[in-house]
């Protein structure tokens, strides 16, 4: 299996583009089994909390395209939070009305994109808080296997917060992939969505969607299981203990451990407590993470030098850390020793980073 991350702007903005371990490189945009994630897109415009006089930003560095109608539509969109340099209307509204793609949002962010009553709200889906005792409270997509003899593929996509978070800022969406089981030559087809038959009979009339219930769960024999890939994206941060159970209840079953990548903020932002406090925690928050989910690679998020005016952002102090600070404090949690586990990575717009994942 490979993974490969694009960077569409200096911040934020990133294309995750999940593929089989058969599929050719660079893998093409309907290969099956392949699945693709648009994360936070912010291309064009400001973004503005409250009003400009409060809060205005706009990016310094150029994105690498203009639109998104530059780019073939994604399987799915996440939109991590509601703010406007995350849920961005101009750049999400230049997507056709009739685009296919599945937005997922969390409870604030999917409330505001379907009020610009743009998008079929059947394609707008709400991100509910992890619960490891609730398996509905995690998103699944299954992907249709390669043959009759053959065994589905999933994806999961789940949203981790933190507890008393006044700014709404600090969360970690969790992502997996397993691609479909490849013993046979793939034919092609896209998503399905099991209805709610029996385990012994899952994949009776399937019919094309998305679910996030827990009836769309396959479960496999060990020996037909692909490599799973799993992925944390934390622009803000978000405190380990959250991150814990998701790892624990969920990717340690899916054998989907080490990390394959951790997108987190490497630079500290803070703003006076009156005015929410913390922003981002940064690399020392990422430590955390890194420590005990040993990602493959970790790369730089929410990091763009943006032109930054107003009110409510007069008194933001950050401090930065770079790559080599960053793999730096790495070796030092690691006692001294040098760290290889985990590549430190900051992208430029357009830049890609691949990860490969061996079965």
């Amino acid at each position: 299996m490979s993974l490969s991350i694009k960077a569409l702007n200096g911040d934020t903005s990133f294309l995750l583009t999940f593929s089989p371990l058969y599929s050719p490189t660079p893998c093409p945009r309907f290969f099956p089994g392949s699945f693709t994630i648009l994360v936070d897109p912010w291309l064009k415009g400001s973004a503005e909390i409250f009003s400009p006089k409060f809060s205005h930003t706009v990016h310094v560095t150029k994105p690498c395209i203009g639109s998104l109608r530059e780019i073939p539509d994604p399987d799915m969109i996440i939109v991590s939070q509601d703010k406007p340099d995350h849920c961005h209307r101009e750049t999400l509204c230049e997507l056709s009305s009739k685009s296919s793609a599945v937005i997922l949002g969390t409870p604030a962010a999917a409330k505001k994109i379907r009020g610009w009553n743009h998008f079929n709200p059947a394609n707008i889906k709400t991100l509910k808080k992890y619960n490891a005792e609730q398996d509905e409270t995690i998103f699944r997509v299954v992907l249709p296997p390669m043959s009759s003899s053959a065994s589905p593929g999933e994806v999961t996509v789940t949203l981790m917060s933190a507890k008393r978070d006044i700014t709404g800022l600090h969360n970690a969406i969790g992502i997996t992939y397993r691609p479909p089981c490849s013993v046979l030559s793939p034919t092609f087809n896209r998503l399905v969505d099991l209805p709610p038959t029996p385990p012994e009979s899952p994949t009776s009339h399937c019919r094309p969607s998305f679910s996030s219930s827990a009836t769309t769960v396959v479960p496999l024999p060990p020996s037909d299981r692909e490599k799973t890939v799993s992925v944390l994206y934390s622009p803000h941060g978000v405190p380990y203990e959250h991150v814990d159970l998701w790892a624990v209840h969920h990717l340690v079953p899916k054998s989907a451990l080490p990390l394959a990548a951790l997108i987190h903020s490497f630079d500290v932002v803070q703003n006076p407590w009156y005015l929410g406090g913390n922003i981002s925690t940064g690399c020392p928050g990422g430590l955390q993470v890194a420590r005990n989910l040993l990602p493959k690679v970790w790369i730089s998020a929410h990091d763009e030098d943006k032109d930054v005016r107003g009110l409510g952002v007069q008194r933001v102090t950050t401090k930065k850390y770079y790559v080599t600070d960053v793999q730096n404090l790495l070796e030092k949690s690691w006692g001294g020793e040098k760290h290889r586990r985990t590549n430190v990575v900051s992208l430029e717009p357009d830049e890609e980073y691949n990860v490969k994942m061996r079965p």
